[in-house]
Parts: C-alpha cells; structure tokens; sequence
C-alpha cells in the first residue's frame, strides 16, 4: 500500500542516500566542504545539490504539463523537502526492525524491464550505470511499504466502534435524493448543421404539446425517440445528482410529478424528460450498511496510526531543513 508521501518523490530519490546511506558524522561533515547542507536528519546529510537534482526531477514528474507558478513551485519545494525527511526516517527504522526487501520479486521487475528493453541502445549504453540504482530504489520503496503496512496492522474495530461511526458520520451512508425519469431523445448528428438542429427542437416542442394535450408519454416515445431507453417506455429509472448534465438536473429538478421539461439541448440531440417521481435523501439502516461502516473506520485508524508514527519519529529525531526549502514565495 502506497502512502501519498511515496507517490511524489520516490521515483527521484536522491542517490546520494545508497553511497552515504546511514553514514558517520564524520563523513556527513566532510561533505559540508563540497555543498552547503540543505536537509540533516540525523546522520543523513543532504546537500543543497543533491536536492536541488532531486527537486527538478519531482518537478519533471510531476509538472511535466508546462510552467507552474512560482508560489505553487515553492510550495511544492516545501513538500517535497518534508516527504525526503520522512522517507529517510522510515527506512532507518525498517532497518532497525529486521525488515528486508522481497529482493525476488524486485528481481523479477527488473529483468522483466531488462528484457523489454533488451534491443534499446539507450538502455544498453547507460544499463550498467543505472541498474544498480533501479534495484536499490526499487529495495527502498518496498521497505517504505513493508514499514508502513507493518504500522497499520492494528486491531479491527470492534461492534460498538462502527456503530459509533455510523452514528457520527451519516453523511457516508445517506441516499441522496433521487429523481424518476423517463426521456425522449430525438437524435442530431454531431455533424449537423443549424437547419437540422432547428428541425428536432420544432419536432420536440410539438411532441411536448401533444404530451400537454394528454397523449400518453409512452406512445411518444415509441414514436419518436432514439434513446435506447425507448425500449423500456423511456424509464430512466431513478438517478441522483450528478448523473445527470447539470442544465437537465435543474430543469427536472424544477418540476412537479408528470410534469415534462422544455426542449433541451444535449451533445447527443434534443432531449424531453419526464418527471416520474422523487425519493427523498434517506440513512440506510445500520446493517444494510456496517460491513462498510467498518471498512471505512478501519481505514481511517490505520490513517490516524500512521499519522500518529510519523509524528512521533519526527519529535524523536534531531532534524535540520534549511528555511530556504520551507518559506513561501512572499517571504524570499
């Protein structure tokens, strides 16, 4: 299971952390004299170089669009510092617990993408250079995963927890309101000229005054429309907001029962619809819904815990971001 912290920053994880992984002070400090120090946790030094390298390539990753603004990068700069800090203090304590990677499968992965780019020149020239990183970012992420699914295995709720759930948060388990309807659709090309347009909003108005004058709405929609609806009497059935374009939610919303819209007009053509009915929003009963209920609460622990972890390692840990990474535009 991946955490949103692992999402944006993982597939640029700096490579200075397997040359200097876990390394002395000293050696930390030696590196002092090549770059200023930009992020320290605990014996973990990252320069301002290897940031910066790993910032332009989460930014790559996820930019690749176009040009982001400056306040939107700079906080993005901030994320991105605050996600490395994490990542390191996670894997130390994956280490500190005897987890290991599932380097079998990992070997898989990598002589699966070896062999399918077996006959690339690109691959081939750069292979030996890259490979042995692929593998150790590769190993990082599953012992990031591993430490985080460890963290999460907490107890299920018990009965008296998931009704309690329930009861305070009806809105997940509320129907919203929902409207019966029955449609007719007289179709336009999409390559139809305005003429062809005008002809089916002229046909719909005459069928909406026939509707009006008392012919029955299901005769009508034999006759006329080209829904695939047409085969069940136009019907619909009962649909919530949202399914729905908003134009055709408002106006059905706008009616009394058996009422009928004014023509509207859709990408697939003119369309009437008919109002059926309405069921109003309502709680489903606790067991019709407490197996989700408790999926949804067992959840939200596992996200409490690991929030909790996180907390709690970083108030543990001596850790050093340089201000430049955290403030925001304004204050530059």
């Amino acid at each position: 299971m991946k955490s949103k912290i692992f999402s944006i920053v993982f597939t640029v994880l700096f490579t200075v952390v397997s040359a200097h992984a876990y390394a002395s002070e000293s050696v930390s400090a030696s590196s002092d004299t090549e770059s200023k120090i930009v992020i320290k946790v605990n014996e973990i030094s990252i320069s301002e170089s290897e940031f910066e390298s790993s910032f332009r390539s989460a930014v790559r990753h996820k930019y690749y669009h176009g040009e982001v603004p400056e306040e939107e990068l700079q906080a993005f700069k901030k994320q991105v510092a605050q996600d490395l800090v994490e990542q390191i203090l996670i894997h130390s304590q994956a280490i500190a617990n005897g987890l290991e990677p599932d380097r079998a499968e990992i070997k898989k992965e990598v002589d699966a993408f070896d062999s399918k780019n077996a006959h690339s020149p690109e691959w081939q020239s750069q292979r030996e250079q890259v490979l042995p990183i692929m593998i150790e970012r590769l190993e990082r992420e599953n012992l990031l995963e591993k430490m985080e699914s460890k963290v999460k295995e907490i107890p299920q709720p018990d009965q008296n927890q998931v009704r309690e759930y329930y009861r305070d948060n009806p809105e997940k388990f509320t129907e919203p309101q929902r409207f019966g309807v029955s449609l007719i659709l007289l179709s336009v090309p999409p390559s139809a000229n305005q003429a062809m347009w005008n002809d089916a909003l002229n046909v719909a108005e005459k069928i909406r005054e026939r509707y009006q004058g008392g012919e029955e709405f299901t005769e009508l929609v034999k006759a006329y429309s080209d829904h695939v609806s047409a085969e069940n009497d136009g019907d619909l059935g009962y649909v919530h907001q949202g399914i729905l374009a908003p134009e055709a939610q408002e106006a059905v919303a706008s009616l009394a029962i058996d009422e009928i819209t004014e023509p509207l007009q859709t990408l697939e053509g003119i369309a009437l619809m008919r109002l059926n009915g309405i069921r109003q929003s309502s709680l489903k009963p606790f067991d019709e819904v407490k197996k989700r209920a408790a999926s949804l609460l067992y959840r939200d622990l596992q996200e409490n815990a690991w929030s909790e972890y996180l907390n709690d390692l970083k108030d543990s840990a001596d850790i050093f971001i340089d201000k430049a990474l955290t403030l925001s535009a304004s204050h530059e």
